[in-house]
């Protein structure tokens, strides 16, 4: 019999407003603005296990997105048949300096 489909993971609605990291302050003085695109390796416990840089325009945003990533971000895991599975998801987070 053929497997059952693979439901994708999806954000957690209740961690939602974690998924943007903290805006890198060096980035933020030079008024540069930037995106990075991860994949992200999600457990059955709905946190994030591995993390890889796909895109990003620094370094320094990069490393802002990877640490909120592994310590904030939550998901709803993957399904296959109702049971929970590990998969992977690409992300594309925006850094966009606000008028102030």
């Amino acid at each position: 019999t053929p497997l059952p489909p693979l439901i994708a993971p999806s954000v957690d609605p209740r961690y939602a407003d974690a998924l943007q990291p903290p805006y890198p302050a060096a980035e933020r003085r030079a008024g540069r603005e930037g995106r990075v695109t991860v994949r992200v390796l999600i457990g059955v416990d709905g946190r994030v296990k591995q993390i890889e840089r796909v895109d990003a325009t620094s370094d320094a945003f990069w490393n802002a997105a990877r640490t909120q990533a592994l310590s904030r971000w939550r998901f709803r895991p993957a399904t296959r048949g109702g049971v929970p599975e590990e998969a992977w998801r690409t992300m594309t987070l925006r850094f966009v300096l606000e008028e102030s």
